[in-house]
């Protein structure tokens, strides 16, 4: 079995989105007669580049290596040298039993028009045991791994919901950037779209109430200049933190390519930055790697970023670290969990439950 996270160099790690959300699932289950859950694998059948997914017929073979176009910004170069050094290690499969992402484009969509969620209504819940449980609510069904809390409002009610004095060892964001794909995703299908934020929104967030003085922020970026100013420049002064690295995710299909081409500057690319801060004269500081470069076959779901808690939990944070999710549409043991859509990805609908009775492996593909 594939390990969740393995270190192909020395500054670059190849993830394993679906195993390691299946580590929160193996044996812990309340109901005795299921032994273990993970997200139904369609979901990471992603054979082909973005650009050529509706072609017939496009196989690792015929696509060795994906071409450029315009001309490349220092960071975007860095990162396709990477990859080019890297692609062969990248290679999840020999042969592609597929050449097109169909499966999991149709997967998704009809995952989109099955469910309904209500993102505008405000609950909060925990599971305390160290159990997986099934629960209902409004006609859906939903995993909940041990040790969790998980909190579903607006950003705007944050100080209603986590206590003042409440501090964290890791804290996570995921936001929801301002951008014009969104609004025509939304416009398209309401049910696929999201609330989107400013920055300033996102600036007002009072995070600097929970850190400690080696708290890790974590925040997902956008390539796009605006937001990158925006966490460099306004948010990370605004909590106090100093930035301590920038990591790289790189999407590849299971043939190992970039999921699109390195594109100019403004075009969309194969990869997205993650920025981590720490508060100014944090001792963890000196020791911390400024860069990475992380791989993974992403999920087809929109923005279903790969959980990155053992990357820090297994070498940067103590056993048990206390860990805050802000825009979490999931959950993780161990963590709190808040968004206005934080349990949609804990839907039975996307999960692949394996059975006591026979080992039988029942998938609820959308039904």
């Amino acid at each position: 079995m594939m390990e969740s996270v393995v270190e192909i160099s020395e500054n670059a790690f190849l993830l394993n989105h679906p195993h390691i959300v299946a580590q929160n699932y193996c044996n812990n289950f309340w109901d005795k007669s299921v032994r273990a859950a993970g997200l139904n694998n369609v979901l990471f059948d992603i054979n082909a580049p973005y650009d050529h997914r509706n072609a017939p017929d496009v196989s690792s073979k015929k696509c060795k290596r994906m071409k450029t176009v315009g001309i490349l910004d220092e960071v975007t170069q860095k990162v396709l040298q990477n990859h080019a050094l890297l692609q062969t290690k990248l290679q999840t499969m020999d042969t592609l039993k597929e050449t097109t992402n169909a499966k999991a484009l149709e997967f998704v969509e009809h995952f989109n028009s099955a469910t309904n969620y209500d993102g505008e209504r405000c609950f909060r819940g925990q599971n305390a045991s160290n159990c997986t449980v099934i629960n209902e609510m409004d006609g859906e069904t939903y995993l909940i791994p041990p040790s969790v809390k998980f909190i579903n409002s607006s950003i705007d009610r944050f100080t209603e919901y986590v206590d003042e004095d409440e501090k964290f060892d890791l804290i996570l964001l995921d936001p929801p950037w301002w951008n014009k794909y969104i609004r025509r995703v939304k416009a398209a299908n309401y049910k696929s779209g999201y609330r989107m934020l400013t920055n300033e929104d996102i600036k007002e967030i009072p995070l600097e109430r929970h850190l400690h003085p080696d708290t890790f922020v974590v925040v997902w970026c956008t390539n796009a200049p605006t937001h990158i100013d925006a966490i460099t420049k306004d948010f990370f002064p605004k909590w106090g933190l100093e930035l301590v690295g920038t990591w790289y995710w790189i999407k590849i299909t299971k043939g190992g390519q970039p999921v699109c081409k390195f594109n100019e500057p403004n075009k969309k690319q194969p990869y997205e930055r993650v920025f981590i801060g720490l508060p100014g004269g944090s001792s963890l500081a000196k020791s911390f790697p400024t860069e990475r470069f992380l791989y993974s076959v992403p999920s087809a779901i929109h923005s279903h970023k790969p959980p990155l808690y053992d990357l820090f939990t297994k070498k940067f944070l103590a056993l048990g670290a206390t860990c805050l999710e802000l825009f979490a549409r999931s959950l993780h043991t161990g963590c709190t969990s808040y968004g206005m859509e934080v349990l949609k990805l804990q839907n039975k609908r996307l999960y692949e439950l394996a059975m006591e009775d026979n080992m039988r492996v029942v998938a609820y593909n959308n039904k």
